[in-house]
């Protein structure tokens, strides 16, 4: 073997070596905390638990802008090769994310475990836009009950309908995407019919409606 590929084998396992030595040492808990932090959410959690690759806690409490805005029973977080995994439970349902450098996804089914409606449906993939599909299930809208808002994401743009006291409302909007923290993409449109007209605005994160 020559010396230049005894060196770019020795080279390599020192980096997988320090690697490893960060994996199994360096408080996973702080890493998560400061990314959260970051982005201008706050976390609170009763325990825990660090793993060789992954974290886990319960009663996890999420908290921006001064308000709680989702929590979870338990919380898990896997770091795999090129990819990190979260799963969060809360009264037995699931909302799950996937964060990789090729592609990040969330994806929940009648999560109820949010300030922002009495539920949420999701399937969201993140590229260079927004695709997929939020559902909110009884949201309150300056004095009107708003049944159910289903927005369709299209990159930098989406189509919504909503369903409020019997009528059927459609509209549209634009998408300002924040690749660095997609659930601060603001959206910025409106929904109407029968008579009625409501202003979607917001972020993904925390969606508005108002008159």
């Amino acid at each position: 073997m020559s010396v230049l590929k005894r060196m770019l084998l020795y080279t390599s396992l020192g980096f997988l070596a320090v690697l490893l030595f960060a994996l199994f040492t360096f408080p996973k808990f702080l890493l998560l905390e400061r990314i959260l932090l970051k982005n201008n959410v706050y976390m609170t959690a009763e325990s825990v638990e660090e793993g060789i690759a992954s974290i886990a806690l319960k009663r996890v409490n999420l908290y921006t802008q001064g308000s709680r805005f989702m929590y979870f029973d338990s919380l898990k977080l896997y770091l795999l090769p090129f990819k990190v995994v979260v799963n969060g439970l809360c009264e037995g349902k699931e909302l799950r994310a996937e964060l990789s450098i090729f592609s990040k996804s969330v994806s929940a089914e009648s999560f109820r475990c949010t300030s922002l409606a009495d539920s949420l449906s999701a399937s969201i993939r993140i590229k260079d836009g927004l695709y997929g599909t939020l559902s909110l299930k009884g949201i309150n809208a300056q004095g009107f009950k708003i049944d159910e808002l289903s927005i369709q994401l299209r990159g930098k743009v989406f189509t919504a309908k909503a369903k409020a006291m019997g009528f059927e409302l459609l509209g549209d909007g634009q998408i300002d995407f924040k690749s660095s923290n997609f659930l601060q993409s603001k959206i910025n449109g409106y929904i109407s019919g029968a008579g009625l007209r409501f202003n979607l605005s917001g972020t993904l994160e925390k969606p508005q409606l108002s008159k």
